[in-house]
């Protein structure tokens, strides 16, 4: 498999993973109650976009994210979550459920012990940078030799866990402060800061880490 098909192979399965979040979570909070008011796929320029039923969907091309939304525009006044309609166990299903699901596709791929082991090892990954790039290299291996399915559940295992981590931006930290999701602390969004610039050092190192092994 050559460095393009490497890359694509990659955009595709981050695609999948994200893509497959998202829907998720659109499906668990239609169920619950709470209709999301859109679903962006990628990040990025909108490519395409549509509204089914009362759902705006819209396609943008960098695979690095995607996004649920519940702000429901309010004439005269804020945006207001319909997720506040839920209670806070249901929000929190809503928040947790489509990680689950990730977990669940990881097992279907990996088995479920293997899957388990790649999950719980997940979280540690932030912390351990020094063996990053290892992991790439072992990563990019398995789709140089085609193993697409195990790449995927191991994409799912991995991305699962990062997004259960205990930051504000992210479903763990989120779940955190359903206490206050009617009206978040000061403190909240001072460690959103906090988390938010280490993240960005760490992204454009794991950017960096994989380009190097692509060229």
């Amino acid at each position: 498999m050559d460095r393009l098909s490497q890359l694509l192979w990659l955009w595709m399965l981050f695609f999948a993973v994200n893509a497959l979040w998202a829907l998720a979570q659109a499906a668990v909070a239609s169920t619950l109650g709470a209709r999301p008011v859109s679903v962006v796929l990628g990040y990025g320029p909108t490519l395409l976009s549509a509204r089914l039923g009362s759902i705006l969907w819209a396609f943008r091309p960098l695979a690095l994210g995607s996004a649920v939304s519940f702000d429901e525009p309010i004439e005269g006044a804020p945006a207001k979550s319909r997720l506040l309609q839920l209670s806070p166990s249901l929000h929190a299903a809503v928040i947790l459920l489509p990680w689950a699901v990730q977990v669940a596709i990881a097992m279907a791929c990996l088995g479920p012990t293997e899957a388990l082991r790649q999950f719980v090892s997940g979280f540690a990954v932030p912390f351990e940078p020094s063996l990053l790039p290892g992991r790439v290299e072992r990563f990019l291996a398995i789709l140089r030799d085609g193993d697409l399915l195990r790449a995927w559940g191991l994409m799912s295992a991995k991305l699962a866990a990062l997004n259960l981590l205990p930051l504000p931006a992210l479903a763990g930290g989120t779940f955190l402060l359903l206490p206050w999701r009617k009206g978040y602390p000061v403190w909240a969004g001072l460690l959103g800061i906090l988390g938010l610039l280490a993240a960005v050092p760490w992204v454009l190192y794991v950017l960096y880490v994989v380009i190097k092994a692509l060229v």
